[in-house]
């Protein structure tokens, strides 16, 4: 089924690495330039650095790109294709993991909501049935209310919901599957991309459209993506409040 998706390998290919370059070696280069004992930021910074990749990637690609801000400190991007309606949204393994250990209670994370938008199992054992007899009209509903609210004018765009996940050893992505989830995050079907994970360590790839690196004045020996970042952390850096509440059922890293 998800080779039916309208995302062909080079498609992909492109976002699988996007997603999967590493991101220390910028925060490294970022810390230089501005003197920094310490490295707070880099959390929230290397999934700064993540989306931003995936945006430039999903752009070349035709696709369009989603930002938008969950919680107080929450920002996130995700890619739609308008000729399948699929949503594609980016997440490490082990935190999917949590947000589906949590769905149907109270709290409804937003992956909650977008999968909402998927269809519902064809069949039912008696395990699901018993979940599914707890999930109230009230709850539906607020989960549909926070799919529309987030997704907006973008909500009747939107035909189902890919997850992008990646698994991770010791900070390093090693392997990425694509995977669909009915409604109830009952795993449909999945698609192994690990192929295309990135072996590099990171890249200028934070940067894929050549007629934006010509119209940027970049310092010597300081890659465009610490560029463009040092020009974000020179204006958040020094009021960024840390939010666990809000971030905490997020990946830090």
């Amino acid at each position: 089924m998800l080779d039916q998706l309208g995302l062909n390998g080079s498609m992909a290919e492109l976002l699988v690495r996007s997603f999967t370059e590493g991101t220390e070696g910028v925060i490294n280069e970022i810390k230089q330039e501005h003197g920094m004992d310490t490295g707070n930021f880099k959390n929230g910074g290397s999934w700064d650095i993540r989306f931003d990749r995936i945006k430039q990637a999903a752009l070349q690609n035709d696709l369009v790109v989603l930002t938008r801000k969950r919680g107080g400190i929450w920002t996130f991007i995700c890619a739609l294709d308008l000729n399948t309606g699929s949503l594609y949204i980016f997440s490490k393994e082990k935190n999917i993991d949590t947000v589906i250990k949590n769905f149907g209670k109270n709290k409804i994370h937003y992956f909650h909501a977008f999968v909402s938008l998927n269809s519902g199992p064809l069949e039912f054992d008696t395990q699901q049935m018993v979940l599914f007899e707890t999930l109230t009209d009230e709850y539906e509903n607020k989960r549909l209310m926070e799919a529309q609210r987030i997704l907006g004018e973008e909500y009747p765009l939107v035909k189902q919901v890919i997850f992008v996940i990646a698994q991770e050893v010791d900070k390093k992505m090693i392997g990425v599957e694509a995977r669909l989830f009915n409604r109830y995050f009952e795993l449909i079907d999945k698609a192994d991309w690990s192929m295309y994970v990135s072996k590099e360590e990171y890249s200028d790839l934070a940067v894929l459209n050549e007629d934006v690196v010509e119209s940027i004045d970049i310092i010597p020996k300081v890659k465009p993506s610490v560029k463009k970042r040092k020009k974000h952390f020179d204006q958040e850096i020094a009021t960024k409040k840390s939010d666990e509440k809000d971030i905490k059922e997020e990946d830090k890293g």
